[in-house]
């Protein structure tokens, strides 16, 4: 009997440590309050919807989302039969003290006309970009004009060029507030 008290006191403690083991879940991500994984200190941080596209190395550009799949998303976001066949990263024209600025710009036709979609890039640091679907959508469409071009000031869109002036033939710039590049729905 005299062991009793102690035994009832180590049961009784066993018993915490087990609940207390239990109510503890080890496999769980930490969250913030957008249900995003929180990130390690150091590491780049990109919004949740933000989508990484390509990463500059010294000496080549790695597109971290494929080509294949940016030339489907641009096909869906244009929503109108426009089938793209050339994706690039391309570096925006800058003056001396302005940011440097990326856009990914996805090429093709549309019933034989030329057919082009620019979005900003927004850096996470170290060399990486990504698309926001907040990023403006800058999309030209040729009339009798076989290439057209994005004419460029201080790193941002402000125009377009036709390659070839033929009588008539034009160069039309629309620009949108947003993107849906990768969600399931275009936006008009």
């Amino acid at each position: 009997m005299k062991y009793l008290p102690r035994l009832l006191g180590l049961g009784l403690l066993s018993i915490l440590v087990v609940l207390l083991a239990m109510s503890c879940e080890s496999t769980k991500q930490a969250t913030n309050e957008f249900g995003s994984p929180n990130r390690i200190k150091g590491e780049v941080i990109a919004k949740p919807e933000s989508r990484q596209i390509v990463h500059f190395t010294d000496s080549s550009t790695e597109y971290t989302t494929p080509r294949s799949e940016l030339a489907k998303a641009f096909i869906r976001q244009f929503a109108d039969g426009t089938v793209i066949d050339k994706i690039q990263v391309r570096k925006a024209p800058a003056g001396p003290d302005e940011p440097v600025s990326y856009y990914l710009i996805g090429m093709g036709l549309r019933n034989g006309m030329f057919r082009a979609m620019a979005l900003p890039l927004t850096t996470g640091g170290d060399n990486t970009y990504y698309l926001s679907p907040n990023a403006q959508r800058y999309t030209i469409s040729g009339q009798g004009c076989p290439m057209c071009f994005f004419n460029f000031e201080n790193g941002r869109i402000v125009g377009t060029t036709c390659g070839e002036k033929v009588g008539g033939s034009t160069c039309d710039l629309k620009v949108d507030t947003n993107n849906s590049l990768f969600s399931s729905a275009p936006t008009k």
